[in-house]
């Protein structure tokens, strides 16, 4: 019997999730979207921070230091 790995579980357990980052990630590649610099410290190495997975090509975007603090954030007050 074989082990589900963590980000396994995490996948199956969060499908809209996914999917908007799949969506983003194709007009992100379609040049649909910009990616943009860092919002807290302007850093050009961004990613893309889903407040809202119904609307996927409205995001944030962060550098990885200020989204871990985002979703460290969201789990102290969700």
């Amino acid at each position: 019997m074989s082990k589900v790995s963590s980000q396994t579980k995490w996948n199956r357990a969060n499908l809209k999730a996914i999917w908007a980052q799949q969506a983003l990630r194709s007009a992100l590649k379609r040049g649909l979207i910009i990616q943009e610099p860092c919002k807290e410290c302007g850093s050009l190495d961004a990613e893309a921070h889903h407040p809202d997975y119904d609307k996927p090509m409205c995001v944030d975007w962060l550098c990885r230091l200020h989204h871990r603090h985002v979703h460290m954030k969201d789990r102290k007050t969700g």
